[in-house]
């Protein structure tokens, strides 16, 4: 008979709410250009938006708690906003390999909106079945998650708009061994 009882594998995710959000809001929302749907093509083109310091203020606190359960210094990678209309919606995606992603809700109305929706990265042993996740957020909230986990937006049933920030963090040893190997297959 065995005596161990454990899982394999565990997906490590964080729920932070911001402090002092109304405040934090106002800034981001100052800073953020909300001219299109998503400034996420301009910023693959362009490389970290101008809103990345207010942004870095706003989850300062988080990021210094979630340093203590990843070890190495952590850099945002990317960041990006997105702005849902009613109808709009994000697919199942992944955000790459490596890192973390997080996702904050900026204007979220949770009894018109509907969260984030992840997908496990394997299926129920006892039904061979997706398992799905959908927190329960609200505005001012933060998700942080493994950047190889599937996630959507659902559709934004509402005629109020939907609008979050999302971001990718690595290790900043991580982030500087990618760095190098990718200017070296550009050679």
């Amino acid at each position: 008979m065995s005596n161990a009882r454990d899982y394999l594998f565990k997906v490590p995710f964080r729920q932070y709410s911001i402090s002092d959000w109304e405040n934090k809001k106002k800034k981001l929302m100052d800073v953020l250009p909300l001219n299109q749907y998503t400034d996420f093509y301009d910023n693959k083109k362009y490389g970290i938006p101008q809103y990345i310091k207010v942004l870095g203020d706003v989850i300062d606190e988080c990021m210094i708690d979630f340093k203590e359960s990843y070890p190495p210094g952590i850099m945002i990678t990317s960041a990006w906003y997105e702005k849902s209309k009613q109808g709009d919606y994000h697919g199942p995606h992944n955000h790459g390999a490596t890192g973390f992603s997080c996702i904050l809700f900026v204007d979220y109305d949770p009894s018109e909106h509907e969260p984030t929706k992840f997908h496990a990265p394997f299926l129920d042993a006892a039904t061979g079945e997706n398992m799905k996740y959908q927190p329960i957020v609200r505005e001012g909230d933060l998700l942080v998650f493994p950047s190889y986990v599937l996630h959507e937006a659902p559709i934004n049933t509402s005629e109020k708009e939907r609008l979050i920030v999302s971001f990718n963090i690595m290790g900043e040893d991580v982030s500087k061994a990618f760095n190098a190997g990718f200017k070296r297959a550009k050679q």
